[in-house]
């Protein structure tokens, strides 16, 4: 072999379903027809591996550390299986990730909390005969923050007026990315405990500086946010005139818009980015590193508990009644998701 000589391969693939994900050596044939379909020369290294090892299936060593600037590794991406080199189109095919031709996905989690993390093959920044690089795009909520994709016309990273994809390079080769795939490793409990306090302080700025720049406009509630995933954490409010507008229009539905941060006057304010930021990092390395819909699903309704116990003790601490003279209602809630009515009624509860 002229690559991976230095790698054991032997754990590499699972044995379990190795008639769904296996097929047969690629012939010649089939590895001209399949660039020829995706218009791009495929990695000599991937073609090595599905000629010598295996031609896809399941992976048994299925995490890839993802690093930061520094090299160090922060959390890791897992990927259940790596596609074949196949003209067989009623079974696993290596195909375009949502018809962008410069991204050749070639796997998945299968497990995962969302339906949209995908690993490829990233022809962007070279040629279609050139080396990609390997990367693992996931959808993300949009927020306005750095680093976000903001040209609705020419970058493909924009899904709606609410998502848009993530890309993050994970490895610079296929070779390098078959080199460092490692057995998940097992992630350690959450330390909600240390994360009330810096979210408390987050809370208390944020009121005080939606009081001071909107207060005159009749500011009647204020919460705190988070996504589905339970990656992110941020502060809500509304006025009185606001509401009011909703509720002629919708006189049906005034619950709703009294209670749904998303359809509050401000929802997610750079008063206190700074205090918010920080946390929203931690929670997005631990949320996307625990994979199962389950344990994501636990998390963030965790991560409501803590939204729910920093507001509550703030509120039994006196803190809204002396920094404004109105009653404010408080709540929490998720922006791109639901909360069962017997949790929102548990919420309602402590907060009132």
């Amino acid at each position: 072999m002229k690559y991976f000589n230095d790698v054991d391969l032997k754990d590499l693939w699972s044995k379990k379903e190795t008639e769904a994900f296996v097929f047969p050596r690629p012939s010649d044939k089939e590895i001209s027809a399949s660039e020829k379909r995706l218009g791009v020369k495929l990695p000599a290294s991937y073609i090595e591996l599905m000629s010598a090892s295996q031609n896809g299936g399941l992976l048994k060593r299925n995490a890839s550390p993802v690093r930061d600037i520094g090299g160090n590794i922060i959390r890791h991406v897992k990927n259940s299986f790596i596609e074949p080199i196949s003209l067989n189109r009623d079974r696993h095919v290596l195909k375009f990730f949502y018809d962008t031709p410069n991204l050749i996905e070639f796997g998945r989690y299968l497990d995962t909390h969302s339906p949209f993390g995908s690993f490829v093959l990233n022809y962007l920044k070279c040629s279609r005969e050139g080396e990609p690089s390997v990367a693992y795009i996931d959808r993300k909520v949009r927020h306005g923050r750095a680093g976000e994709p903001v040209d609705k016309n020419n970058d493909w990273r924009i899904i709606n007026e609410m998502f848009y994809w993530e890309l993050t390079t994970i490895a610079p080769t296929f070779e390098a990315y078959i080199k460092e795939l490692v057995i998940a490793p097992k992630l350690p409990a959450f330390d909600f405990a240390a994360l009330k306090a810096p979210l408390k302080q987050a809370a208390q700025k944020s009121f005080r500086e939606i009081i001071k720049a909107y207060g005159r406009k009749d500011i009647i509630a204020f919460g705190l946010y988070i996504d589905n995933e339970g990656s992110m954490v941020a502060d809500a409010a509304n006025t009185k005139e606001h509401l009011e507008n909703l509720v002629v229009d919708n006189p049906t539905d005034k619950d709703y818009y009294t209670y749904a941060t998303a359809e509050w006057k401000y929802e997610g304010t750079e008063f206190a980015l700074d205090l918010f930021e920080p946390i929203c990092k931690e929670l997005a390395v631990y949320s996307a590193a625990l994979g199962q819909e389950s344990k994501v699903k636990r998390f963030r309704d965790k991560l409501l508990d803590i939204c729910t116990e920093v507001l509550a003790e703030l509120k039994a601490e006196g803190f809204f009644a002396k920094e404004y003279a109105l009653p404010i209602l408080l709540n929490v809630n998720i922006s791109n998701g639901e909360i069962s009515a017997a949790k929102a009624k548990k919420i309602r509860a402590l907060l009132t």
